[in-house]
């Protein structure tokens, strides 16, 4: 074997060496031996390594056999195991006799279990169709609740509420009670949906919204605690709800509710839903948080509801309503809103509501303070909706009967202004609340004032229905309680009412004593005072509150019948010898004296004359009791002969004319008279003389004249004289230094005016003398009463002062507060009797006066020029308002206006030139203009287009600075919204967010006729717009465009606003013009797309660093989360989900770490937001300073470029979202 091993190696070689080398013949002897040495030795190693191999490979082959004997060894072994086991299991098994019988018992019991399955599956079919059944037989009582007829398709009809139909509705709502009764888990789903669908279908009629409400009482009342906390987590999202009328109707279930006793907490088996059974929660978080609806019906009736929340028995109710106002409240907002119909579809159709939970979701926000429900409850009695004021007012009395806010005269000065509301209703509707309140506070003297003020005054209300509540409220608290009179008996509260209230208008409250004597006037006219009045009234006279029973005889005597003259001779005798009278007493009595003088006999009458003459000789009595005690004088004196009566009072006026002639000599004549001076005793001189000079005008000479006057110019020596007269051309303070107090030389102002009035020589002397004085006079009582006397002479003179009109207008811009307002009194009372015409700049004067620096003073001259003023002529301020624009610009280049005659004092005094005006001028043209009708909105624009912007394009006026500002604040004036007709920019359908219910026919009828209206002038209104404005912008614009003129921009504003309504047929209103067409197109998307982007950043909530508070369960928190309420297993329509591309800002709260730790950043992260390719264009959002913004942004997106900007507000980040391909 070796050698045939070593024959195939050396075979092998050969093979290897033969093919190495080639062979050739060459001779032996040439053979090379060192060639054949490295042959052998390569021989050798082959040789070698092959014996190596061999050596290996037997090694392996031997380790073989070893595992093979190994393996046959173990067969061996498993083999004889395996005949074993073979042995083992050819022996009988006893494993299944052991488990025989179990497996009998389990057979047993899955036969069982079978037979139960299949029994349960027969029951839950049952089952089921007995939910189904009694399903359709809540379905169909809901519309029996709700009594309406549901037809098998189309919308339910409403049932005409007849005795019939409420029976049988009551009739079904026992059942369904009945049933919860009986079946209790099983009815009690259905329960829970019908008490939402009720609420869900809810139609906005009254008297539908009460029958529902207390159906749900009815209902809710079957249900067991946690299911009625289940009913109201549910109702205070539904009370969010976009519908108004589900809004309404939830203030209705919740007044319902609030009337059951109260759930205790420990009745409820979650905890969660314990917040929601304290009837605290239903009125601070359903009730009372429609106080800041969206619709004025919601508001109104939250409002009325919460007062009758006051008046509800229970404790607990009335201490939730005080919380409101002593601690926070609670306010939630509804972030989901259920609607029917797609959104794309002008006209809403109708859709059958499936029988099942209608869900609803919400958010919680911040509460107020009481603060601010108080203040927010203010600002509601003063809304814009009628309504809203009504339900205010009802309100705020409620608060103020049960002491839940303090009694105090800011709040109930409020009360009697709203008597005095622009809208009848409101009047009527405070009168009575005002009334309510005195009757529950008699005792408070601060109710008892403003029941007065509210009261009284609305005797001379110009609606007649005003009047009689007032009269009949006067009637009712004040006359019917006169009774007899007894010391020995007590008043009660009725009767001490009336006398305290007679009382304050003794004394508080004189200055209504004007509509007090209107209210009588009308009475008397009635009959109204019977003798038995007259003798009630005359027993008081005698009593502690004997000055009301003098006021009240002041005001009857006259139309008395007879009276009792012993009992008031007698009170005069006491009264003239007593010498501790109150005044307005002592002018009451002094009045009844003068109204029974033509029943005395003439030895009365002459001993009451010299008990009059000699009380007045005094000089003690008060200037009040002077006038008083003067005109009972002449009433004494009068008589059927004219020269008989002016007889008597020249003799006894003249006497007092020189006697006052006399102590005047003697103060200003003496050397040392003014040194020694009686200032009171001076006044009341001066006043007697004034007064008595009236009735006696030919007793009044020219040295009575002159001495007056010395007490304004001291100029002694021309008195004595008795010469010359002053000259007149200077005025009162330009005289000779006065030593008189300031007070002396106002009632000689006044004592000098009365005596001009009888005198037309000194009407004409001293009306110049008059005028300077008001313009270089330095005492502010003088000027005031030289203001008054011209005043007082225009009624008598007109002609005359009619000159010097524009010198007392000249005071509405006077540095006192107090001659201002006495100014615009007096020129609006003269200009109510047409004594005064709008003549010259009187009209300007007043507007400025609307921007007076006096909120006060702005609020009258509005009062005075509304109600007053343009009710006597409708067209005054369209006449003017043109004129305005010139006047306040100090612009006098056009041809027709601004042309009256000024000095120019008066143009600097009046004028509104300037940037620095620019408010208070456009303060002016707003509140023109929402005076204007609609006519005369259009006419003054077409005026306008004719008289200002006409003259600028034909170059009539030039295109100077001052033109420039007048053509600009034109534009502006074009761009405002009060000048846009209501008609056109009115919203259908009433307030915003309120649509009008289908069912109210009257309201559909009143929309569809807005509709045609608003349609018809929008055309005409395009037309004219067409017609006579267009090529007037046209001209201008090239004519501003040449000039490179800044005012360009205010033309395109306005034409921007003008067009926002047309922007899709821009084209149409400039066929001329194609540019100016293309330019205000783009200026109108430019102005949409920002637009829009305010939209969404409104929609966004920005907030500061601050976390939002957490969620607690508790009725002073919002116990509501964020998640939809699934009280069932039935399948719930979804609510509308918000557009992807709608952003939603979410607050978040980040630190800034290491070196910044101390330093707090806001960061606002937009999640949900993502911007696909081509939605943005090179688009900036201005963000705060210090704000990081985070943006998901789709594909195409790649950058974001931040610059600093400086704003309005201060410095902002601007972030620049560009495109890849803008990149």
């Amino acid at each position: 074997m070796a050698g045939s091993r070593n024959c195939g190696s050396s075979l092998s070689l050969y093979r290897r060496i033969g093919r190495s080398t080639s062979y050739s013949p060459v001779p032996s002897d040439s053979l090379d031996l060192t060639q054949t040495s490295v042959v052998n030795n390569e021989f050798k190693v082959i040789r070698t390594n092959e014996k190596e191999q061999l050596q290996g490979l037997n090694d392996r082959f031997a380790v073989f056999i070893d595992k093979v004997r190994h393996l046959e060894q173990q067969n061996k072994v498993l083999e004889v195991e395996l005949v074993a086991l073979r042995q083992k299991q050819g022996e009988p098994s006893r494993v299944a006799h052991l488990y025989q019988q179990e497996l009998i018992e389990l057979r047993s019991q899955v036969d069982e279990l079978s037979r139960d399955k299949n029994r349960i599956l027969i029951e839950r079919n049952n089952m089921e169709d007995e939910l189904q059944s009694l399903r359709r037989v809540f379905y169909q009582l809901l519309y029996v609740i709700l009594m309406m007829n549901k037809g098998k398709q189309g919308k339910p009809s409403l049932l005409v509420p007849s005795q019939a139909i409420l029976s049988t509705r009551d009739q079904a709502i026992h059942f369904v009670c009945h049933l919860v009764d009986e079946l209790k888990d099983l009815a009690l789903p259905f329960l829970h949906i019908l008490l939402q669908h009720i609420c869900f279908q809810m139609v906005e009629k009254s008297e539908f919204r009460s029958h529902g409400a207390q159906a749900v009482g009815m209902l809710t009342s079957q249900m067991a605690s946690t299911d009625y906390a289940c009913f109201i987590k549910w109702l205070f999202n539904y009370s969010r709800h976009s519908k108004m009328v589900c809004r309404l109707f939830s203030v209705d279930v919740v007044m319902v509710l609030l009337e059951q006793p109260e759930r205790r907490p420990e009745e409820c088996l979650d905890p969660e839903l314990t917040c929601f059974l304290p009837h605290k929660f239903l009125i601070q978080s359903l009730l009372f948080a429609r106080r800041m609806d969206d619709s004025p019906t919601v508001q109104g009736h939250a409002l009325a509801c919460l007062a009758q929340c006051l008046e509800l028995p229970s404790f607990n109710v009335t201490r939730a309503v005080h919380n409101l106002f002593s601690a926070t409240g609670t306010q939630t907002v509804l972030e989901g809103e259920i609607t029917e119909g797609g959104s794309q579809n002008s006209q809403k159709t109708y859709r059958t509501l499936p029988f099942r939970t209608v869900e609803m979701s919400t958010t919680d926000v911040s509460d107020c303070d009481a603060k601010e429900n108080l203040a927010l409850l203010l600002k509601r009695v003063k809304d814009l909706k009628t309504n809203v004021r009504k339900s205010a007012l009802q309100a705020l009395v409620g608060l103020l009967k049960h002491n839940v806010i303090p009694m105090s005269w800011e709040n109930l000065a409020i009360l009697s202004e709203r008597c005095r509301d622009p809208a009848v209703s409101v009047k009527k509707k405070a009168l009575q609340c005002i009334g309510e309140l005195l009757t529950a506070k008699p005792e408070c003297s601060v109710v008892q004032k403003a029941w007065l003020q509210g009261v009284v005054p609305a005797v001379v209300d110009s609606e007649n229905s005003v009047q009689d509540k007032a009269l009949e409220a006067l009637d009712q608290v004040l006359l019917s309680q006169v009774k007899p009179y007894s010391a020995s008996r007590h008043l009660d509260a009725s009767q001490r009412l009336t006398w305290d209230l007679l009382a304050l208008l003794c004394h508080d409250c004189q200055n209504l004593s004007r509509y007090f004597s209107r209210a009588f006037t009308i009475w008397s006219k009635e009959n109204k005072f019977t003798q038995t009045f007259i003798t009630n009234l005359i027993s008081h006279t005698d009593a502690d509150h004997a000055a009301g029973a003098w006021l009240l005889l002041s005001k009857v005597v006259a139309s008395s019948p007879r009276l009792p003259y012993g009992k008031i001779l007698d009170a005069w005798d006491s009264m003239v010898s007593s010498k501790d009278v109150n005044v307005t007493t002592c002018c009451h009595i002094l009045c009844v004296m003068g109204d029974i003088a033509k029943h005395l006999n003439k030895d009365t009458k002459s001993r009451i004359v010299n008990d009059l003459m000699s009380w007045l000789k005094t000089f003690t009595l008060s200037l009040e009791v002077i006038c008083a005690a003067l005109v009972t004088l002449y009433q004494y004196g009068r008589s059927e002969n004219i020269k008989e009566t002016q007889a008597f009072l020249n003799h006894h006026c003249g006497e007092l004319v020189s006697v006052c002639e006399a102590y005047l000599a003697g103060i200003i004549l003496s050397e040392n008279g003014a040194q020694n001076l009686n200032e009171e005793l001076m006044v009341k001189h001066l006043h007697t003389l004034g007064v008595a000079s009236l009735h006696c005008p030919a007793k009044v000479g020219k040295r009575t004249v002159l001495l007056v006057e010395s007490v304004l110019t001291t100029h002694s020596d021309k008195l004595a004289e008795c010469g010359d007269e002053l000259p007149a051309s200077l005025p009162l303070s330009q005289f000779k230094a006065n030593s008189l107090p300031t007070r002396v030389r106002a009632h000689g102002v006044i004592a000098l005016g009365k005596l001009c009035l009888q005198h037309e020589d000194l009407v004409q002397k001293y009306l110049p003398v008059f005028a300077r004085e008001l313009e270089v006079g330095t005492e502010v009582a003088v000027r005031n009463n030289v203001v008054v006397i011209m005043c007082d002479l225009c009624v008598r003179y007109t002609n005359i002062v009619d000159h010097y009109i524009p010198n007392i207008s000249g005071c509405l811009r006077d540095n006192e507060a107090v001659i201002r307002e006495q100014t615009l009194i007096m020129l609006t009372n003269l200009l109510q009797e047409e004594f005064v015409k709008w003549k010259g700049s009187l009209f300007f004067r007043f507007m400025v006066a609307l921007v007076d620096p006096v909120p006060a003073i702005a609020s009258l001259c509005e009062y005075c020029l509304v109600h007053l003023l343009l009710k006597k002529n409708s067209e005054m301020f369209s006449q003017h308002f043109i004129e305005c624009i010139f006047h306040f610009n100090s612009y006098n280049k056009h041809k027709s206006y601004n042309k009256f005659p000024q000095s120019e004092r008066e143009k600097a005094q009046f004028s509104l030139k300037g940037a620095q005006h620019r408010e208070k001028r456009f303060r002016i043209y707003r509140f023109l203009l929402e005076h204007f009708t609609d006519t005369q909105r259009f006419n003054v624009t077409i005026k306008i287009n004719q008289t200002v912007l006409a003259c600028f394009a034909d170059e009539e006026l030039p295109l100077d600075a001052d033109g420039a500002e007048i053509l600009s604040e034109t534009f502006n004036i074009l761009s405002l919204n009060e000048m846009k007709l209501q008609a056109v920019s009115a919203p259908a359908g009433g307030a915003s967010g309120e649509e009008p219910e289908e069912e109210n026919m009257a309201t559909m009828a009143k929309v569809v006729l807005q509709a045609a209206q608003k349609k018809v002038v929008s055309q005409v209104q395009k037309k004219a717009f067409i017609e006579n404005t267009v090529p007037l912008i046209i001209s201008l614009k090239s004519l501003l465009e040449q000039k490179r003129s800044p005012v360009l921009r205010d033309l395109m504003s306005y034409l921007q606003v003008t067009m926002q309504e047309h922007h899709n047929k821009v084209k149409d209103f400039f066929p001329g013009d194609e540019q100016l067409a293309v330019e205000v197109e783009f200026a109108l998307k430019m102005a949409e797309k920002e637009k829009e982007m305010e939209k969404q950043m409104d929609n966004c909530s920005l907030t500061g660093d601050a976390r939002p508070p957490t969620t607690q369960c508790s009725v002073q928190g919002s116990p509501i989360r964020s998640r939809p309420l699934l009280p069932f297993t039935f399948a719930t329509p979804q609510l509308l989900r918000p557009h992807p591309m709608s952003a939603r800002l979410v607050q978040t709260d980040r630190r800034v770490h290491g070196s910044r730790q101390e330093e707090h950043v806001q960061s606002i992260a937009l999640e949900r937001t993502v911007m696909p390719k081509g939605a943005v264009n090179d688009r900036a959002i201005s963000t705060p300073k210090g704000v990081n913004v985070n943006l998901t942004f789709d594909e195409g997106f790649s950058a974001i470029f931040s610059d600093k900007g400086t704003s309005l507000v201060g410095e902002t980040s601007l972030l620049h979202v560009r495109s890849n391909e803008q990149q």
